[in-house]
């Protein structure tokens, strides 16, 4: 059986230490702040005095921490992981990071015959808490295999989605689609304004008009039958509509470069053609 440790055990972190409470799953636990530490205590882990504390009691290890900076830190710095981990410990790094980072850390890891995966996140913490949580999961399918009971003591799922580094990427796109939605929005908002279009009845009116989401119908979009993936442009959107949305905005004086972009693609996609 795996003793489970975690690094990091913020909004995130104590969230899905929430779930292993309730799975009845015994934890060491490392936070550099106090407050987030006694809120894993109170979860019921046990307190470490460091990342190598961790490391040195556990033979599998989540990383819940924020940023690029602070997984090296806590993986490769002094009273890091890497310090007091085992060979056969396999480490989970949870965190939207680079790639490269993923690679880096697991390069040096295997200096010391320790393992790694990259395992996104895919929910808020209110979301994981609930157990609604999916992991995105990059590295040897083996190292995925053994992780996913694991992980699914703290989630709804677990995908395998590649090589080393893959769940970092497919993180990263799907917070894109996510935030881009927002921008584009706030863009369109933007055109409106300089309409003379009260943004406040602006965003009621997208709500009440409002499509359903793209993803539930990307077969209309994107062909996949072949091995390269085709865009459908369709009539009047791409070749049309984004286009005009651009050309009326930059004409009244709107702020839109997201637009811009998105109607040059549109054309491109569209095999160059402009219809107006």
């Amino acid at each position: 059986m795996e003793k489970i440790g975690f690094v990091g055990t913020g909004a995130m972190g104590s969230a899905l230490l929430s779930r292993l409470k309730l799975a009845g799953v015994s934890v060491t636990a490392f936070d550099v702040a106090p407050k987030a530490l006694n809120e894993a205590k109170e979860l019921g882990a046990q307190a470490a005095a460091s990342a190598k504390a961790v490391a040195q009691a556990s033979t599998l290890i989540d990383v819940v921490v924020r940023t690029d900076q602070e997984v090296f830190d806590c993986t490769l710095g002094e009273n890091g992981i890497f310090e007091g981990a085992s060979p056969g410990t396999l480490v989970l790094l949870h965190s939207t990071i680079r790639p490269t980072t993923t690679k880096k850390v697991a390069e040096a890891a295997a200096d010391k015959r320790v393992y790694v995966i990259d395992a996104c996140m895919t929910a808020v913490p209110k979301v994981a808490r609930q157990g609604g949580l999916t992991f995105l999961v990059g590295g040897q399918r083996a190292l995925f295999n053994r992780a996913k009971p694991h992980l699914l003591s703290m989630g709804k799922d677990a995908v395998y989605m590649g090589p080393l580094g893959s769940g970092n990427v497919t993180k990263l796109m799907k917070n894109l689609v996510t935030a881009s939605e927002a921008l584009i929005v706030y863009e369109a908002i933007q055109i409106g304004k300089a309409a003379g279009i009260d943004y406040r009845a602006s965003l009621e009116l997208m709500k009440k008009t409002k499509s359903e989401p793209f993803l539930n119908r990307w077969e209309m979009r994107f062909d996949v039958s072949g091995t390269e993936l085709k865009f459908i442009s369709g009539a009047n959107l791409y070749d049309k509509d984004v286009p005009l949305a651009a050309e009326v905005g930059k004409a009244l004086g709107a702020d839109t470069p997201v637009t811009e972009q998105l109607a040059k693609l549109g054309i491109r996609l569209n095999g160059g053609k402009y219809t107006i």
